[in-house]
């Protein structure tokens, strides 16, 4: 009998990731994902089935299921079982949750003049005093350019502490970065075997919106990375693979990075700004056909 994939698009892993127990999405945020489903270029193959969870008179195939999810937390894992899908083989919710918080990406070395990973005052403090902003505080967990706050110098504006007394008092963190002036956004995927093999895409070109949110991937054209940004960004992107194998994860991933321009004009590039270890919104854009994921 014919095995049909079945997707469950849980772009909402990053707020199920924040806070696993008891998470339900809204449905204004199901609502959302039909959007972005319309967007997602060449993640699910033709013939393959997606359980749309926005729509309610979506009706499931019949015969066997094979499930795949955006990201395979216990939520996504939970409503392919009910669909009657055998589950995926994926990581264990404390992996999903390790290397995907901004600390894990920061703890391989930020990039940024005076980025810094702070676990409490004391750290927030001493980072915004190192230089004057403007400056972005960003959350352990977040997606579509939310879970952040921009700070016009290095003084905590009063709307933005209840977003810091949050973020410590949780445990969790914030990750501090200088505000800068980003020209150009691209992103590098790839796929992690469970013995470690490695299978990287090409480089693909991200729109962003002024908040930094995604609005589209393309491929990069050859040429719009200098050699020495490109020899940077792949090296990166093999630094990352590396790391989320010893972390013991394993599946797709992406990792995003940027040009920008410092405050004497001058082009820099930072080839490794977030980790995604999961599927992304541009990821079979950039793997160009290469897809161990679909094996059995």
């Amino acid at each position: 009998m014919a095995v049909r994939r079945l997707w469950l698009l849980n772009f909402d892993a990053d707020e199920e990731l924040a806070r696993p127990v008891g998470y339900t999405p809204a449905a204004a945020v199901l609502t959302r994902f039909a959007s972005l489903a319309t967007r997602l270029r060449g993640l699910v193959p033709p013939g393959d089935a997606v359980l749309e969870e926005w729509n309610e008179k979506t009706e499931l195939p019949g015969g066997a299921l094979e499930g795949r999810a955006f990201c395979p937390t216990p939520r996504a894992l939970r409503v392919l079982r009910g669909a009657g899908a055998t589950l995926p083989d994926a990581p264990s919710l404390d992996i999903l949750r390790r290397v995907n918080h901004r600390a894990f990406c920061a703890e391989l070395g930020s990039f940024l003049p005076g980025a810094r990973y702070v676990r409490n005052r004391e750290e927030l403090g001493t980072t915004l005093a190192s230089r004057g902003g403007p400056w972005v505080l960003k959350r352990a967990f977040g997606f579509a350019g939310r879970g952040r706050q921009r700070l016009r110098s290095n003084e905590l504006d009063a709307p933005v502490e209840p977003f810091v007394r949050a973020s410590i008092d949780s445990g969790e963190g914030l990750e501090v970065e200088p505000w800068v002036d980003r020209v150009l956004d691209v992103g590098l995927h790839g796929y992690v075997s469970r013995s470690g093999h490695v299978t990287m895409g090409d480089p693909t070109r991200q729109d962003v919106d002024d908040a930094g949110a995604w609005i589209e991937s393309t491929s990069l054209v050859s040429g719009t990375l200098l050699s020495a940004e490109q020899e940077a960004l792949e090296s990166e992107g093999e630094r990352t693979a590396e790391a989320l194998f010893r972390a013991g994860y394993f599946g797709p991933f992406g990792i995003d990075a940027f040009r920008w321009k410092d405050e004497t004009g001058r082009l820099r590039f930072n080839p490794r700004s977030e980790i995604n270890a999961r599927y992304g919104m541009g990821w079979a854009i950039g793997m160009r056909g290469r897809r161990p994921d679909l094996g059995a």
